[in-house]
């Protein structure tokens, strides 16, 4: 068990640098020195829960909600730091997948089954 830990614990270092890795270090780095930022995503979220639950009890979503979604969203997506950090976790998922895709595959003999 403890080589499979130092095995995972030198992919991580691998994955973190990689320049994916190393990408979705430095947009949260970025993010987490943006209180603006950081606000804006929570108020976003926050709003978005309310019309889920709003919707999802059958009740009326006012113009008002929506237009604060809205008037959010456009916010959100003129962010710098937000669109950063969204490509970088898109990448990074891609990355992740991949590895998990390949470790499942190399535990479960696939792989050799594939090459032959």
């Amino acid at each position: 068990m403890d080589e499979i830990l130092d095995l995972a614990t030198r992919l991580g270092q691998r994955i973190a640098a990689d320049p994916r890795g190393r990408q979705m270090a430095d947009a949260r780095a970025a993010l987490d020195g943006s209180l603006q930022d950081r606000q804006l995503l929570q108020d976003y979220e926050t709003q978005q829960h309310k019309m889920h639950e709003l919707e999802a009890s059958g009740r009326p979503i006012e113009p008002e909600d929506k237009r604060k979604l809205a008037d959010l969203h456009g916010k959100v997506i003129g962010s710098r730091i937000i669109k950063d950090v969204l490509k970088a976790q898109a990448d990074y998922l891609e990355l992740m997948t991949l590895v998990s895709q390949h470790i499942e595959e190399a535990a479960l003999g696939l792989a050799e089954e594939a090459s032959s």
